[in-house]
């Protein structure tokens, strides 16, 4: 059979092939031992050593100069047991420029001769009650080295000790803080010559700093006035659940930020109106959706609250009639109850008084983002997002009639009404997918009212390729926009009355977020200006009468923290997080938050994984792929473009990289009701896109194992929409034939598989919805499925992030589903038929999940934080071959000698054995008698306390996961 990485090689078949093929029969797997006994069976109990509620310690332990980059300053000399360095080891500490792996130097400790045994003891950093803590070194060299804990109080006196095992690449101890104990000391003992570099310490769950600190975005704006009738742009300027979104007036004629004020519990608004009646600015929210009120002058805004539509959670556009009414759109998850496109009214001294129309307008779209009220007609005009519908609304009447029929047929077919000026007797509406790519159009339509109340209505024009956000107001019977395809973004000019287009020489720079025309009270701006702000806070004014264009930034706007949307851990060990929405990309070094940056570069990235040194992200909105390196990012680069997935996808949840490929899994986006699998080519940049692969499921989550490659299904697909499914299955696609299989679940009723790893044996894990699943890979049979979690269900919605598992070098699979991050073996797993040995580590933690090089896992804490959580020693426990190695290790130093030396080896074959036989009985005695040939050496045994005191603790750790 060719390799996968010649397979990987080959093009796309013109039609790929899809079978589906049904779960195996529960009856026989299990009277074949391939399956748990209690397949199909609720779990009995809570899974083992829960850790619901842990101690979270507050930021990093650091300790002072780990890296000896400011040579021995922070350490003073030991004897490697705690005690002050004798005579003889008075000059046994120095530092090298010969080798290190953090910085340019590394401490050498010279154990050697008169100096029997050496240490360096670091200076006391402080501790919490009740944690327990785990410290790290690098080390390399002839001799031996570990590390120790010495626990102090208060008054600096040493309370207790504990040692760790030797290792000859990285050092590690772990130990519970003390009653009484206030600080600790690491201490690097060591006998002969050995060099030790980046010693780190952490507690077991530790809550890390906000990651991605920058000038926030705005994603609405509205030119008006403040209090002192000063023109000014109102923005909402994106926060986060940690660090609320910011409600920003700057001053138009000066750039000069005049007002923020907070909108607690926001993240932020897409909709910015000011109200011309009353001078209340309102902000529609997301987040924590709702209305907000903000009168100018005033130190706070109120929250309005949400109006009586079920289910509504999303606010967008309010228009305004001559009494200054409101009627606002919003949006509400499906699922949960949200019957569809609608409107609320509002008045200021009243509330929410109702809807406009019918409840919904219309079922069939959920987005109602887009409104305008005509005064003449006192008609509101609403548009729709995930289908076009284009609703006119008397308000007199309260009778609605829906206007896009009227339009093209290529328009109707798009995807939104995304937003609607109202001006002058015409409705400008920019329509389309809303990606400022050529697919969008400008359609203007001249609208009035006959005396017995029949809207009379004129396609204008429909121009296509507007790009965001379409229109200005009227002027002089003119507008003025963008187009998409021009570089610069040039300004165009249409005429209403004679559809003459004209291509200013200016270029405006930005897609603002809205356009409006003001007349400014300075002699340098006569008559009106067209005046808009972008998502970078880019203020751009446009002078229609003396041609005058101005493009700047607007300084000192508050930084805010951006939510973490995605993780991954980057080539050079940092934990890399992508935010939300804005994007933006932070690095966290893992036990060093003094070392943390973070780049205003980047968009929103849905998934994010290492391959071949490069981090690549799958990307909302428009499903793109792209990559990056840290020395990129240094250098200001932005992550790189690689593809587009096309085939209507948004939201590339899964990735997965083998040999040439990046593979992804897709969810679609508003006018697609499938998800995509496909593959980029890193030889030739282009992804290959397989549209529909599972039927009307979403791809979420991928995984690989020999020469295929497998995808859980989900059966939400667009946010926006129902699934059409009722349960999901798996995807396998074949690397040599690139032929695609269905594999139905051997759990009926499950909606999404939302997580897979791949063990260190090949086999293939899921887990889904509190189930957790195992394929074998060649066969394509389940060898488990079991009900691990029958408290810890999603919701009525599965977001394509809701779970991930990993795959720690010591053979563990690690998992975080809706923010419970569990452990487990696999192989015990699969020998008992059941996930006994499964540890919850927290519950009540963040989405995501990656491990850094010393096995630590990392998620989201809050919104903008991380959670690191060091496994204890029995979940991360090296087994019966770590303790082989050891056992050779002090044998070729002489650490141990003579018979013991072949009884400790002896010992250790026969339990390597019978371990591999699933003999657990006899495997358990011959650890037992190996830890009594330690306990008991005779003459003319040679036994370090060194080695001695390590092989008994990782003999005892192996021993306690068998019993």
């Amino acid at each position: 059979m060719p390799s996968l990485s010649a397979l990987s090689r080959r093009g796309v078949p013109s039609t790929p092939t899809r079978e589906r093929v049904p779960a195996r029969r529960v009856a026989a797997l299990a009277s074949a031992g391939l399956v748990s006994a209690a397949l199909l069976v609720p779990p009995v109990g809570a899974p083992a050593h829960a850790q619901t509620d842990p101690t979270v310690v507050d930021g990093d332990t650091l300790l002072s100069n780990h890296s000896f980059e400011e040579d021995l300053a922070g350490w003073s000399a030991s004897d490697g047991a705690g005690a002050v360095a004798n005579q003889e080891c008075a000059d046994a500490l120095a530092v090298t420029t010969d080798w290190s792996t953090d910085g340019a130097q590394a401490l050498a400790i010279d154990a050697t001769g008169a100096c029997e045994q050496a240490g360096a003891l670091a200076e006391a950093v402080p501790v919490e009650a009740g944690v327990r803590y785990t410290a790290w070194a690098d080390v390399t060299g002839e001799g031996q080295a570990w590390l120790s804990l010495h626990w102090v109080d208060g008054d600096g006196e040493v309370l207790d000790s504990d040692r760790g095992q030797v290792d000859p690449e990285r050092l590690r101890v772990d130990a519970d803080t003390p009653e009484g104990a206030a600080a600790v000391q690491v201490e690097v003992g060591a006998t002969g010559a050995v060099d030790v570099d980046n010693v780190l310490i952490s507690a077991e769950y530790t809550s890390l700093a906000a990651q991605i600190n920058e000038r926030p975005q705005f994603f609405s704006s509205e030119a008006g006035v403040d209090e002192n009738g000063r023109d000014v742009v109102w923005a909402m300027a994106t926060g986060s659940e940690d660090d609320p979104g910011i409600l920003v007036a700057t001053d138009i004629l000066t750039g000069e930020v005049t007002r923020s004020v907070r909108l607690p519990g926001a993240t932020g608004g897409w909709a910015v109106n000011q109200n011309p009646v009353t001078g209340t600015v309102y902000v529609g929210t997301y987040g924590a959706g709702a209305l907000w009120l903000y009168t100018p002058g005033e130190e706070e805004a109120v929250n309005a609250g949400q109006p009586d539509i079920p289910a509504w959670s999303f606010a967008y556009n309010v228009a305004f009639d001559e009494d200054g009414n409101g009627y606002g759109g919003g949006w509400g998850e499906p699922t949960d109850g949200y019957p569809g496109a609608s409107v609320y009214t509002f008045t200021e001294g009243e509330g929410f008084t109702g809807v406009l129309g019918e409840l919904p307008l219309t079922d069939e779209a959920n987005y109602t983002r887009s409104m305008g009220y005509d005064e003449a007609s006192r008609t509101v005009f609403v548009g729709t997002g995930n289908q076009v519908n284009l609703f006119a609304c008397s308000i007199d009447t309260n009778e609605c009639e829906n206007l896009a029929p009227l339009l093209d047929e290529e328009i109707q077919d798009s995807v939104q009404v995304r937003d609607i000026v109202m001006s002058q007797g015409h409705v400008l509406a920019w329509t389309g997918d809303a990606t400022s790519a050529g697919n969008d159009w400008l359609v203007i339509l001249d609208v009035e009212r006959t005396d017995d109340g029949e809207l009379q209505v004129e396609v204008v024009d429909e121009i296509r390729g507007v790009a965001h956000p379409g229109s200005s107001p009227i002027h002089d019977d003119h507008i003025y926009y963008t187009k998409a395809g021009y570089e610069g973004w040039p300004l165009f000019r249409y005429n209403i009355l004679t559809g003459e287009e004209t291509q200013l020489p200016e270029d405006v720079v930005i897609l603002a977020r809205q356009w409006d025309i003001v007349e400014l009270d300075d002699p340098q701006w006569p008559g009106a200006t067209l005046v808009g702000i972008n998502a970078y806070g880019f203020l751009t004014r446009y002078n229609i009468e003396t041609e005058t264009i101005d493009v700047e930034q607007v300084p000192d706007v508050p930084d805010v923290s951006r939510r973490i949307n995605s993780l991954a851990t980057g080539a050079d060990g940092r934990i890399y997080s992508a935010g939300y929405l804005g994007g933006g990309i932070a690095a966290e070094s893992p036990m060093r938050g003094d070392r943390q940056q973070s780049w205003q570069l980047g968009g929103q990235a849905e998934e994010m994984i290492l391959h071949d040194g490069r981090i690549y992200q799958g990307n909302y909105p428009g499903g793109t792929i792209t990559s990056f390196t840290a020395a990129e990012l240094e250098e200001g680069q932005g992550p790189r473009a690689e593809c587009t997935i096309g085939a209507g996808q948004n939201r590339p949840y899964g990735l997965h990289g083998v040999d040439d490929r990046i593979y992804f899994g897709s969810q679609a986006g508003e006018a697609q009701d499938v998800g995509a699998f496909g593959w980029l080519d890193l030889g030739t940049g282009e992804c290959h896109t397989i549209e529909g692969p599972i039927g009307h499921l979403s791809v979420d989550t991928l995984t690989g194992s020999g020469e295929r490659i497998f995808g859980g299904g989900n059966i939400f697909f667009a946010y926006t929409s129902l699934p059409l499914q009722e349960e999901t299955s798996v995807l396998v696609f074949d690397v040599g034939t690139e032929e695609i299989q269905e594999i139905e679940l051997p759990v009926p009723g499950l909606r999404a598989v939302s997580a897979s790893t791949t063990d260190a044996e090949g086999t293939v894990w899921f887990y889904a919805e509190g189930w957790l699943l195992a394929m074998d890979p060649q066969t394509l049979e389940w060898v488990h499925a079991e009900e691990i979690f029958d408290d810890h269900k999603p919701g009525s919605r599965i977001a394509g992030n809701y779970a991930r598992m990993t795959t720690a070098s010591d053979g563990t699979v690690y998992a975080n589903a809706g923010g419970r991050v569990f452990g487990f073996d696999p192989a015990a797993t699969l020998h008992a038929g059941s996930a006994e040995d499964l540890q919850v580590l927290i519950d009540g933690a963040g989405p995501f999940l990656t491990m850094d090089d010393y096995g630590n896992l990392y998620t989201r804490d809050a919104a903008t934080t991380l959670l690191r959580i060091v496994p204890q020693a029995s979940a991360q426990a090296g087994g019966i071959g770590t303790l082989i190695s050891s056992l050779e290790s002090y044998i070729d130093s002489g650490d141990v000698d003579g018979p013991i030396a072949d009884q400790l080896t002896n010992a250790t074959t026969q339990a390597q054995q019978h371990l591999e036989a699933d003999r657990t009985t006899p495997a358990t005695r011959a650890l037992e008698r190996f830890i009594r040939h330690l306990d008991d050496p005779t003459p003319p045994d040679t036994l370090s306390d060194v080695a001695q005191q390590d092989l008994r603790e990782q003999a005892s750790t192996v021993l306690a996961r068998l019993t």
